[in-house]
């Protein structure tokens, strides 16, 4: 395969379609993790997926990720995103967002809020998008 070959592969620019449906699986996801639905989270996971916690080793794998949504004891009672942004092919596209996030703990019900910004990474498989990647950043407050 040629260099211009590549070169024209990676110039595929992704669709307003794909655009779209990307979009519709990041909201979901926000609507599932406030609902604490953390099976209607995986299910939008590849087999494979990658959980890259700030200042944590990454989870790899379905069942690693459901795992540790199971054990989290965090409430998470709003997410609000800003400066969502896709890019990407009609094969794999990356996401990010800026995030404000408002949860309490089970020790403390006070609201407290978490600021940052996260990647995430899909890939087109079977004809859907799949999330393969979500890795994320917390701003010091």
């Amino acid at each position: 395969m040629g260099a211009s070959a590549i070169h024209v592969w990676c110039m595929e620019e992704i669709t307003k379609e794909a655009v779209r449906e990307i979009e519709q699986i990041h909201s979901s996801w926000i609507e599932f993790e406030v609902a604490g639905q953390g099976q209607s989270l995986i299910a939008l996971c590849a087999e494979d997926i990658e959980l890259w916690p700030p200042d944590a080793h990454p989870l790899i794998g379905r069942s690693a990720v459901s795992a540790e949504m199971a054990r989290a004891a965090t409430r998470i009672h709003c997410i609000e995103i800003a400066n969502r942004c896709i890019r990407g092919s009609n094969e794999i596209a990356y996401l990010t967002a800026s995030y404000k996030t408002t949860f309490s703990s089970a020790e403390d019900s006070t609201p407290k809020q978490a600021l940052g910004s996260h990647l995430w990474i899909l890939r087109k498989q079977a004809g859907t998008w799949v999330i393969t990647l979500v890795s994320w950043s917390l701003r010091a407050r």
